[in-house]
């Protein structure tokens, strides 16, 4: 049998939804099982618990890479509360407790996830590709480690290129000390009542 693989037009939220529920395996482990295909927070992630009965949250975007981070980090928080109830409402989570491991999904690594990845151990991100094989869809997986993650995903560097952007105050160094500008009245007690 002959293999025709070709890569397809980017897909939509529900079709990429359905794909990683397919590919629960890739994601959680196998034998895993899916509490929630499409949780009320911001981007509609995926709750799935691993063998050991370990809260798996999966968030996802077919165009927006950061968004997927910032929505998955912000659900996890949610979900990390919520977990006396999510525990009694699942029975697969085993009243563990755990707070649950992100697994962010997306075309490209998000900007800063290099520094997320460094340190958050129960972090995984995934590049995907929508594929067709011999007629059928399918989804390709590439899990991503923070050394390969470039500095700045989804551009070229460009090494004659000069940042617009200017310090807003020069930093002047004298005998290694740094010598910062004097902060406002204003500034001061704002810091004095934290």
């Amino acid at each position: 049998m002959k293999l025709h693989i070709k890569a397809t037009e980017p897909c939509d939220r529900e079709q990429l939804r359905t794909l990683l529920i397919d590919a629960a395996d890739e994601l959680a482990g196998e034998h895993n099982h899916l509490l929630e295909a499409k949780l009320p927070w911001d981007g509609h992630p995926i709750l799935l618990a691993d063998s050991q009965g370990n809260p798996v949250l999966v968030s996802f975007e077919p165009q927006n890479s950061q968004a997927a981070l910032v929505n998955g980090l912000i659900a996890t928080e949610q979900l990390t509360a919520a977990l006396p109830w999510i525990n009694q409402v699942y029975e697969p989570l085993r009243q563990k407790q755990r707070p649950p491991k992100l697994v962010i999904v997306s075309p490209e690594p998000p900007a800063g996830s290099k520094a997320v990845l460094s340190t958050c151990p129960s972090l995984s991100l995934y590049n995907y590709r929508v594929l067709n094989i011999n007629g059928d869809t399918g989804l390709w997986l590439e899990k991503t480690s923070s050394s390969s993650v470039p500095a700045t995903p989804g551009r070229q560097h460009n090494e004659n290129h000069r940042s617009s952007i200017q310090p807003v105050t020069e930093m002047k160094s004298d005998d290694n000390k740094t010598d910062l500008p004097a902060l406002s009245d204003e500034e001061t007690a704002y810091f004095q009542q934290l």
